[in-house]
């Protein structure tokens, strides 16, 4: 634009201050524009007659009114000197209808009212341009939409405050983020309810997802979730690095499962033993897997009991020799010993119903379709028992809790210790009405006992999920989250996993 031709006589109808002028856009062309609020009218052929800006004031305020996206001017005091249809349908009106008045006059939420005029108000006095996130009520639907707003400060013929919104409808991106942080809150809390370390990989950008129990069982910081897959490889033990990763590839270029104990190295070296699965979940367009999710448990222990029964076996072997009398004697203490480290081994020792190392075991003797009902079992309450009686009193309402459990199950079932004062309950080819009422009859038969000194009853939360063998995992994690909703609800109450999206399904509930 090289020539400006001013046009005294002529008022801007959309900011009402005199500042048109024709303006030339080319060689042959030119347009009616204004300085102030900057609407501008068509391109016309070049001439020097001024009255053309009815015609192309008259264009413009057409392709305004036919913006998606909101346009307004406002005065000071919030009032509408000039609005389209955008905003108008917004607020069951018209541009008409709509001058002189301001949101308060449509808009039903005084918040949402306040906000705009203490924004605009804030926006001409900085005297400069902004970009504004609102949202605004539909006066019909009653809806929330959400705009990103520019909004530019004027002045008036007068000199007098004003100001040009244009604001750009972003309710469905807003929604759709809403959404994905929802998604991804969900599969916090799952990650965090589990009891084992559980983990995500993102193969394409080797990277790590993981919950808490995963980093303090490596003695990481627990407020990290992500890791580079080198950080995991930085803690394999050196001896049985190679064999893992081969472990891993063979998996991912195979059938997408993998199983493998080794040792990892945490805190100032230390090394622990860890049973670590996982499985192929996704692949991409050309086939290559994409991502695999899995779990790490700690199995020191039973790696400790195992090379304490390999020592007791070659102490025994170097004490046989030459002892051929008492061979047969030998051989039996042997077996004995083998029996009760492999007993001990495999149970609490506290309660004397099984822990982890039986529940690998014992997972691993059934086939991958069994069906199974998983029940997470919970003392409520339980820490009370021990600050008000004692640990004593605490390790005797174990004992009975778990004898009167084990007491109460089939002899092909299993019961485990899970940590603390939680139980893991493993019911096999029942349906999940009969897991309700197992669950249902264990937490009657609970109350019932007498184990305080008070007189008070023992209570239990229950959840309970459906599974098979090949499952488990995610039958614990459903069984798991069914107890939350239990103990969230009130305890003392037994909870059934849903097959879909709807509300957990709550038994019948003992006051």
């Amino acid at each position: 634009m090289k020539t400006a031709t001013k046009t005294a006589d002529l008022i801007c109808s959309y900011c009402g201050a005199s500042a048109l002028q024709i303006q030339k856009w080319d060689e042959a062309t030119q347009f009616l524009g204004c300085n102030s609020c900057g609407a501008r009218g068509p391109r016309t052929p070049l001439c020097k007659d001024p009255v053309l800006q009815s015609e192309g004031d008259s264009l413009l305020r057409t392709v305004i009114d036919e913006s998606p996206d909101i346009i307004i001017l406002k005065n000071w005091e919030g009032n509408f000197l000039l609005c389209n249809d955008t905003l108008a349908k917004l607020y069951d009106s018209t541009p008409e209808e709509m001058v002189g008045k301001s949101d308060a006059d449509f808009n039903p939420n005084q918040e949402q009212v306040d906000f705009y005029l203490k924004n605009v108000q804030a926006v001409m006095r900085s005297g400069e341009t902004q970009v504004v996130y609102e949202h605004s009520t539909d006066s019909i639907t009653g809806e929330e939409r959400y705009y990103q707003s520019i909004k530019k400060p004027l002045k008036g013929p007068d000199g007098s405050d004003r100001i040009l919104v244009i604001a750009h409808d972003i309710t469905e991106l807003t929604q759709a983020h809403q959404e994905i942080e929802e998604k991804e809150k969900r599969y916090s809390y799952a990650m965090d309810a589990a009891d084992v370390g559980i983990w995500d990989w993102d193969i394409p950008n080797n990277r790590v997802t993981h919950n808490a129990k995963w980093c303090q069982l490596l003695g990481l910081d627990d407020q990290m979730s992500e890791h580079h897959m080198d950080v995991l490889s930085g803690l394999l033990h050196p001896d049985d690095r190679e064999e893992v990763m081969g472990a891993i590839q063979e998996a991912l270029d195979g059938n997408g499962h993998y199983r493998h104990e080794h040792r990892m190295l945490v805190g100032n070296g230390e090394a622990i033993w860890v049973y670590d699965r996982g499985r192929v979940m996704e692949y991409d367009a050309d086939g290559n897997p994409s991502r695999m999710v899995g779990s790490m448990s700690d199995i020191s222990m039973r790696k400790e009991f195992e090379q304490r029964l390999e020592q007791t076996s070659r102490e025994l072997e170097k004490a046989n020799e030459g002892l051929e009398l008492l061979v047969a004697e030998r051989t039996a203490a042997l077996e004995l010993a083998n029996q009760e480290l492999k007993r001990m081994a495999s149970r609490d020792p506290l309660t004397g119903v099984g822990n982890r190392m039986l529940f690998n075991e014992w997972i691993g003797l059934h086939n991958a379709s069994t069906t199974l009902s998983v029940l997470m079992i919970d003392i409520d309450h339980f820490k009370q028992v021990n600050d008000r009686f004692g640990h004593e009193r605490g390790d005797h309402v174990l004992l009975a809790i778990a004898q009167c459990l084990k007491d109460n199950i089939r002899t092909n079932d299993l019961l485990v210790r899970w940590g603390g004062e939680e139980f893991l309950l493993i019911l096999v080819s029942v349906s999940p009405e009969q897991a309700i009422e197992i669950a249902e009859s264990l937490r009657q038969k609970i109350e019932e006992l007498s184990l305080l000194p008070s007189g008070e009853a023992i209570t239990l939360s229950i959840g309970i999920a459906s599974g098979n063998v090949e499952s488990i995992d995610i039958a614990i994690c459903g069984a798991d989250k069914a107890l939350y909703s239990a103990k969230r609800d009130g305890r003392n109450r037994s909870v059934m996993l849903p097959r879909s999206d709807e509300a957990p399904q709550e038994t019948i509930q003992k006051a």
